[in-house]
């Protein structure tokens, strides 16, 4: 049972890594931006100004910190709706954790090769898209502006674009902010307000 738990842990760790954006070194795909008062996410929320009290900017690779912006924000969307689907919906028939609408009891029900075939599906897609960064061919066709879009709802003119990016951005941000509370509420109950017995 210890080793079981101790590689699920190893899995969970490294698959934080998974979402990490990579640092190219070849031709990039998408706009490239050099300010940062130039990116997207200058906003209503924001003051119209630049947001950056700590001065990140000035110690790292904007456009590596904006990729790991988004990739937290999407995860974060994710693990949101995986927070809060059981509790309203309920769970999927069958597997280890069914019925178990607490989402932290749920990580300890699910097997190792699961996690494992889920830490392999995250890496098969973190090299799809380091490929797509560097300029490699892919399977869905060369010359496309963003990385995955099999919808097209990806706008071609520049102000639907820039509307795209900063609607992702704030909702990003808003389920981080969210995910925080509610993993909050969950060790320290009433602590966030109006989350209610939401576990």
């Amino acid at each position: 049972m210890c080793v079981s738990r101790c590689v699920a842990l190893l899995f969970m760790s490294t698959a934080v890594y998974a979402f990490q954006a990579p640092v190219s070194s070849g031709p990039i795909v998408t706009r490239v931006h050099a300010d940062l008062s130039t990116m997207t996410g200058v906003s209503v929320e924001t003051g119209s100004k630049v947001f950056d009290p700590l001065g990140l900017a000035e110690w790292g690779d904007l456009e590596y910190l904006r990729a790991s912006e988004l990739a937290n924000g999407r995860c974060a969307m994710l693990a949101f709706l995986g927070w809060c689907w059981p509790q309203f919906v309920g769970t999927f028939p069958g597997g280890p954790a069914q019925g178990v609408t607490d989402p932290i009891e749920a990580i300890s029900k699910v097997p190792p090769a699961a996690w494992a075939q889920m830490l392999v599906a995250g890496g098969v897609f973190e090299a799809w898209k380091y490929n797509h960064a560097q300029g490699v061919e892919s399977v869905f066709g060369e010359g496309q502006e963003v990385f995955f879009d099999p919808a097209g709802i990806y706008p071609k003119d520049q102000a639907g674009q820039e509307k795209m990016e900063l609607a992702e951005l704030k909702n990003g941000r808003m389920a981080m902010i969210a995910f925080a509370g509610l993993v909050t509420h969950h060790y320290m109950p009433d602590a966030v307000p109006l989350i209610g017995n939401l576990k």
